[in-house]
């Protein structure tokens, strides 16, 4: 299969994504069950507004993250102490796993 390198425009007579229209279109139910009609420029490059994905050429330049870095939970530091740590503490605290404890489990 040929790569998109290198191709900004469709090398056939007629594309067979578009048809020469330069937008592919198909349509596409919603969750309320009608159909949509979706449209976009055609990857093969027919389209006036179509432009090469540049992380498929590695020239993607990384953007700082602005993002906030999500809250820690509970969870999150458990798994950071360990699970012997935890099951050591329970167990000086005087907490049995029900299985262990010489009954049945309710």
């Amino acid at each position: 299969m040929a790569t998109a390198e290198g191709s900004d425009r469709y090398q056939g007579a007629e594309c067979e994504l578009c048809q020469g229209t330069g937008t592919m279109s198909w349509q596409q139910p919603t969750p309320a069950g009608v159909l949509r009609t979706i449209e976009m420029p055609c990857p093969n490059g027919c389209g006036e507004h179509w432009k090469h994905p540049n992380a498929e050429r590695g020239r993607v330049v990384d953007q700082a993250d602005d993002r906030p870095a999500r809250v820690r939970g509970q969870a999150d530091e458990a798994n950071r102490i360990g699970a012997d740590f935890i099951a050591g503490a329970l167990r000086k605290w005087g907490a049995q796993h029900p299985e262990h404890r010489g009954g049945r489990p309710d």
